[in-house]
Order: C-alpha cells, then structure tokens, then sequence
C-alpha cells in the first residue's frame, strides 16, 4: 500500500471535500480527552461528513486503527465485529454493501441491528384508546430483516451475519454495539434540492458518542 502527503491551501472544509471526491474513502481523525468515550468532532469534521459525495470513516483519538485488529475477538479471531446501522424502512445497498466489505476485508463477523418503533397510541373518543397498527410486528420485522440480508449472504458467503433487533430509537442500540466493535457503518441521506447538507440525528449521535470507528454512507 502507497502513502502520499499533501498540503493544500484553503479552508479546511472545502479542502477535504476536494480531497473526498478523489477517493474511494476519506478518513479523517478526531481529538480525544482523557476520560471521554467517543469523539471530540469538530465544525470541520462535522462539516465534511454533512457534505462529502464518498464514505467518511472517523477514527477517535487513542482507540483502535481502522484495520479492526485486536489481541482477542469472536472465537480467538482476533478481529472484533463491524456493526452496521440497518434501517429496514429504507434499506440502501450502498451502505450494507460498505459494511459486508469491511467485514470481509478483516475477516470479521457483521452484526447488522435494527430499531422499531412501537405503535402509537391515539384517541377514538371518550375513554377509548387504540393503536396505530404498526407496518411490521417484531416478528415481521425480523423476517424482513433476514431477506434483506439474504441477498448479501449470497453475495458474501464468507462472512458470518449476526442479526439484532431491538424496539426504540436507534441510537443508543448501535452506540451499544459499538462498544466493542472494530467499526460501525450508518448512512447518510444526501440532501436534494436546495436543503441544507445534515449528518442527520443517528449519524450525529453515534459520531459523538461510539466507542469504535464510524463509517457514514452517503446514499440518495
């Protein structure tokens, strides 16, 4: 593997986001402070994952390198998990398709989770109460869940797929995950029109607050 340096001029921001649209994957590192879990992202490095065309992966200051490599893992591997963030309601083959690389790549196990949200209760009238029947049960969810990932096992037939389902929102159930993984991979949706450019919520919490590497996935 080739390393090259170079110094550009210019804010920091738009520098980077040249640098981005010439590669595959840019990879930027973040400060840590002495006690704190997770990343100390700055406005730069918020501003580039909000706006880069490529995958963004954020390694925190002091934890472990991008390579995923540690004394022990699953079954004395190694190699800890990458996790993917898999968001059933929308799911995007740019962003699974990133995390069944990297497993492979490091020969890791992919733990995918996904959050539901319960049915939300509204009134009829008086003194009743129902509930807005939810598209997918738990059940339903993970029966989902396995076809979706049924394709990629298919195409990855070496890497072994752990699925998670949990009901609630789904930040703090990947920040979990996370803990003990060698990379986390969520998606961003690119902005369309005149929108401002957003990491959006789960991103931004799990950039702040994962405990591991955090590839964020522009898709459309």
């Amino acid at each position: 593997m080739r390393f090259e340096e170079e110094q550009v001029e210019g804010p920091a921001t738009a520098a980077l986001l040249r640098a981005a649209a010439q590669a595959d994957v840019l990879v930027l590192g973040s400060r840590g402070l002495s006690g704190f879990t997770g990343f100390l992202v700055g406005s730069v490095a918020l501003g580039v994952v909000a706006r880069a065309a490529r995958p963004v992966v954020l390694v925190p200051a002091g934890g472990t390198g991008a390579d995923g490599y540690e004394t022990a893992g699953p079954q004395g591997s190694g190699r800890r998990d990458v996790v993917l963030g898999l968001d059933l309601a929308d799911p995007c083959d740019e962003v699974i398709e990133f995390a069944f690389e990297a497993a492979r790549d490091r020969g890791s196990r992919l733990r995918a989770v996904h959050a539901w949200q319960s049915p939300v209760p509204f009134g009829f009238g008086p003194g009743e109460i129902g509930l807005i029947e939810a598209p997918w049960r738990a059940d339903e969810w993970r029966d989902f869940m396995a076809a979706v990932l049924q394709t990629w096992r298919d195409k990855y037939p070496g890497v072994e797929v752990v699925e998670t389902l949990t009901e609630g929102r789904p930040a703090a159930p990947l920040i979990h995950a996370a803990s003990g993984a060698s990379l986390l991979v969520v998606g961003r949706r690119i902005a369309q029109g005149p929108a401002p450019a957003r990491t959006g919520p789960v991103a931004h919490a799990v950039i702040q607050h994962a405990g591991c590497p955090v590839a964020v996935v522009p898709h459309e």
